[in-house]
């Protein structure tokens, strides 16, 4: 999850947004773990608006991709990876092409199977290889989830 500061909360200001609304200089995540960086577009009938929405966990992506609707859609979706999960140091931001929950062959080790852009699969949960992981749900496909418009 993100953490936020009150010192770090910006005043109101309509301009950006609805009541209740609130505007913050940085977040914070406490937890080294994966999330999502997403476009989403909303279709308000006289205009078309996207924004940018920091997902922390693939159960709130789910829950999301499940509350979308015709004047809603996600138009880009990147998985924001911390090192440990490349076996490198640095974050790095790639285009997600699914996300799915997987169990490896003796059904005893399940958890997130991360696929992105250019072939690369991450996993907390499994090994580095990933090639005998049986897929028991797709969670988020790029293929099927992502639309450029409506």
């Amino acid at each position: 999850m993100f953490k936020t500061y009150s010192h770090a909360e910006l005043g109101p200001a309509n301009v950006f947004g609805g009541r209740g609304a609130r505007h913050w200089q940085f977040i914070e995540l406490e937890m080294p773990h994966p999330w999502f960086y997403v476009e989403l577009v909303r279709d308000y009938g006289d205009d078309v608006v996207g924004s940018m929405l920091m997902v922390p966990t693939v159960p709130i992506l789910q829950q999301m991709l499940s509350e979308l609707d015709e004047s809603s859609w996600f138009a880009q979706a990147h998985l924001m990876s911390p090192g440990y999960l490349r076996g490198e140091k640095n974050w790095v931001m790639e285009p997600l092409i699914e996300v799915s929950f997987a169990e490896d062959t003796a059904g005893a080790m399940e958890g997130y199977l991360y696929k992105v852009e250019g072939g690369a699969s991450y996993s907390i949960n499994h090994t580095a290889d990933h090639s005998n992981l049986k897929i028991i749900e797709i969670i988020f496909s790029a293929e099927r989830d992502l639309q450029t418009c409506r």
